[in-house]
């Protein structure tokens, strides 16, 4: 199991400099956000469909930041691993119900294992990025069994307790 924790661009900013809304809650991003130079660069992975499928499953509001017809291409991965979108979690929706993330992470753990049938072999991949108080962000790259993504929102909340 990998976790990583580092600074990121601010969402909000990058946001902003393709034209589009900065999502106050629960967004799924594009995976490659913070590094795309045009709209035209973004891609999402494919099991985006399906974590979206789960949040209105679970009753989970969350934000998409582009319609039904201007979604970005899918990213394909072929491997035992699952891919998950870029979560984006805003220090509003953090202040207003700080377990949104765990039940998140919940509602995907379950999935990945019956996806997985309960392999202990399988892998899953996941990026997280809060946002910070002062509009600051930090990213955490999940990568691991899929039983290990709710210590996601552990490292969440050692973060806001700072």
């Amino acid at each position: 199991m990998s976790v990583e924790v580092h600074d990121s661009v601010p969402v909000a900013e990058k946001l902003k400099s393709f034209g589009l809304a900065v999502p106050d809650g629960l967004a799924l991003l594009p995976c490659n956000l913070l590094t795309a130079e045009s709209i035209g660069d973004f891609r999402q992975h494919v099991e985006s469909d399906t974590v979206r499928t789960l949040l209105n499953a679970g009753n989970v509001p969350y934000i998409d930041i582009f319609d039904d017809e201007n979604q970005p291409p899918y990213l394909q991965q072929y491997s035992f691993e699952w891919f998950g979108p870029a979560l984006f979690i805003s220090t509003g929706l953090l202040s207003q119900n700080p377990d949104i993330l765990t039940v998140t992470l919940g509602l995907i753990t379950n999935y990945l294992y019956d996806h997985f049938n309960g392999d202990k072999k399988s892998k899953a991949t996941l990026d997280v990025i809060i946002q910070q108080p002062d509009g600051s962000c930090k990213k955490i790259h999940y990568s691991g069994h899929p039983d290990g993504l709710g210590e996601i929102a552990e490292i969440v909340k050692g973060l806001n307790e700072k």
